[in-house]
C-alpha cells in the first residue's frame, strides 16, 4: 500500500485509522487472508482486475497494460519472493543451468525450452556480471535469508513477469 493512501480515505479514527503492515509470521499467509478496505483496496489488485467486491462476478475481465509489468517487476511482493527463492536454490548443489530450470518449473509449471533456458542463463550471467544495485535487492523484505547471486534473482523475476505465469 503506498505511504498516505489509506489515511487519505479514512476518518481518522478508530483501529483502521492508519495503515500497519504485518510482519513475521502474519506476513506471509495466502491472499485471501488479505484485509481490503472497501473505500481503499489495494492498487496492485486493482491493476490485476481483482473484482470491486461488490457483488459476485462469474467471470473477470482480463487486461494487459504496462503498469502490470511495472507492478511485477517493482513491488516489494515479487522482489522478496524471487529473492527467497534464489536464496532457496542456492542451497542445492546443483548448476545454475539446474537451478534455472527448477525455477522455471516451480514458477510456470513447465519444462523450459532449450531457447527459454539459454536466454535465462546468458541474462543471469550478464546480470550478475553488471548489477551495481545487487545490495539493496538482495536484502528487500523481511525474510532472513539472503540470496548471494543479483543475476539468479533478476532472472526469476523475469519468469515471474512471463505471461505464462501472471494469467495463464
Amino acid at each position: 500500500q503506498p505511504k498516505g493512501l489509506w489515511e487519505a480515505a479514512t476518518s481518522g479514527r478508530g483501529v483502521l485509522a492508519t495503515y500497519k503492515t504485518d510482519s513475521g509470521e502474519s506476513l506471509y499467509r495466502r491472499g485471501m487472508y488479505t484485509f481490503i478496505k472497501l473505500t481503499v483496496p489495494p492498487p496492485s489488485m486493482i491493476l490485476f482486475d481483482a473484482s470491486n467486491r461488490d457483488q459476485c462476478e462469474v467471470k473477470r475481465i482480463r487486461t494487459n497494460t504496462p503498469l502490470q509489468a511495472l507492478v511485477m517487476l517493482n513491488d516489494p511482493q515479487v522482489l522478496e519472493a524471487s529473492r527467497v527463492m534464489a536464496y532457496t536454490l542456492e542451497q542445492e548443489e546443483s548448476s545454475l543451468e539446474e537451478k534455472l530450470e527448477k525455477a522455471f518449473r516451480l514458477i510456470v509449471n513447465q519444462k523450459p525450452k532449450s531457447k527459454e533456458l539459454d536466454i535465462l542463463l546468458s541474462y543471469c550471467k550478464e546480470e550478475e556480471k553488471t548489477d551495481a544495485d545487487s545490495e539493496k535487492l538482495l536484502t528487500v523484505g523481511e525474510y532472513e535469508g539472503k540470496a548471494q547471486s543479483s543475476g539468479l534473482v533478476k532472472a526469476i523475476m523475469v519468469i515471474y513477469n512471463m505471461d505464462e505465469a501472471i494469467v495463464k
